[in-house]
């Protein structure tokens, strides 16, 4: 059995192109993801009170909209790490990763990545996440 050539590691799962990632750990990678963002949207959906419209609370409003932001670009990042790791335990071209992308198919895109069983030979990208015994 080949040895991985990368360490596991939350940085790895989350910020790396290398490797292969099983469905399970794309799920809960990608779920956690999510809350993460449905977290920090609730917490700025509060910040607006309809009756309060003095200067502070108008710039605590745009920090958090940039912190928003840049928060989005990251996790978008790690999804895109995430898309690639599972293409390439499917033996297929990261390049399929920008199907997350169309509005149409993204959808039905991160569905096949959370269904589709493991390739269960080793590839270019490493051995099997988690063998089957």
């Amino acid at each position: 059995m080949t040895s991985l050539n990368h360490p596991l590691s939350v940085k790895w799962l989350l910020f790396s192109f290398r490797g292969r990632i099983g469905r399970k750990s794309f799920l809960l990678a990608a779920l956690f993801l999510m809350l993460i963002q449905l977290t920090l949207l609730s917490f700025a959906m509060s910040l607006y009170d309809n009756g309060v419209e003095d200067d502070s609370a108008q710039a605590g409003a745009a920090l958090f909209g940039a912190v928003f932001l840049i928060s989005w670009v990251v996790m978008a990042f790690s999804l895109l790490a995430l898309t690639v790791k599972r293409l390439h335990d499917l033996s297929l071209p990261a390049i399929l990763g920008v199907t997350l992308l169309i509005p149409g198919i993204a959808f039905f895109a991160w569905l096949f990545l959370a269904i589709a069983p493991s390739k269960q030979e080793t590839n270019e990208h490493g051995p099997v996440p988690f063998p089957r015994k």
